[in-house]
Order: C-alpha cells, then structure tokens, then sequence
C-alpha cells in the first residue's frame, strides 16, 4: 500500500512542479490559491495532525525503536519541530527549528520500509482528519521528497 503512495508522491511532484509553472505570473496566469498551510486549516490543524500522528510513531514497533530513550521532554520538543517543519513547508509562518533532515537521520540506518511505515502513519493520521485529497497528495509530495535525506544515511 504504502510502495503506491511512494509512487504517488513521485507523480504528485511533477504535477506540483507544472501547476506551479502553469500558475506563474510570468506565464500571464495569477496564482490565486491559498497557500497549503491555509487549506490545511492553519497552525491548529497542522498542530492538531501532528500531535496525532507523532505519538503512532512513538509506540510503532517497527520505528518506535527510533525514539527509544526520549523523556516526556524530548517528545515533545520532537512534536513542535515537526510542527513547525510542516507549518514552513507548507507555507506557514513557522520557522524551522531543526536541523537539515539529512544531519539528523544520519548513522540511525532508517530504511525505505521504517520511511514507508511513517508515511503510513502519516496517511492514515490524514485520512482521520478527512484532508482532502489534493491537500493530502500536496503534503505527501513535501514529505516524499525528504525521502532521499532520510533513507540509507
């Protein structure tokens, strides 16, 4: 299931890519949309997704040995950055507070199946929420395209 979303996102990307060039004022067309951070709902939506979703990660078998030794503490410091890292990427106010993806996954042997468990978690955590479909396709596409920071480093 989660190999179809991987190719989703793959997909999604490139159409992101042309809607963007499509949308460009240089092309004569005005870009009128929202950002995805308001179409998402904001900062209590994001915060909403995230506090849901971080906690699966957490107690996940697969991945939740990732996060083994975190006090309440580290937790939810882990919790606001990805906040904030979603907030920044989808065109929020946020700044990010942590560091590039690639530094912080280093030396922890993340592979592409503990990647696909988390975009699960993820895409379920969306579907409870009800994102529709091109905001959730648009967010998968951002977190996809960590994939190659996070995997095999």
């Amino acid at each position: 299931m989660c190999k179809q979303y991987l190719s989703t996102i793959r997909v999604v990307l490139g159409a992101i890519a042309v809607g963007v060039l499509l949308s460009s004022p240089a092309l004569g067309h005005a870009a009128t949309d929202k950002s995805l951070y308001d179409r998402l709902g904001g900062y209590e939506a994001v915060s909403a997704v995230v506090n849901d979703f971080a906690p699966k990660l957490f107690a996940d078998p697969q991945v939740g040995p990732f996060f083994k030794g975190m006090g309440t503490d580290t937790r939810k410091l882990f919790i606001q950055k990805n906040i904030n890292l979603v907030c920044s990427a989808t065109g929020g106010p946020c700044k990010v507070i942590s560091r590039q993806a690639r530094t912080v996954h280093t030396g922890l042997g993340i592979t592409e199946a503990d990647f696909n468990v988390v975009a699960n978690h993820l895409v379920d955590t969306l579907n409870a929420f009800k994102v529709p479909a091109k905001e959730k396709q648009e967010l998968l596409a951002i977190i996809g395209s960590l994939q190659p920071e996070i995997v095999g480093h």
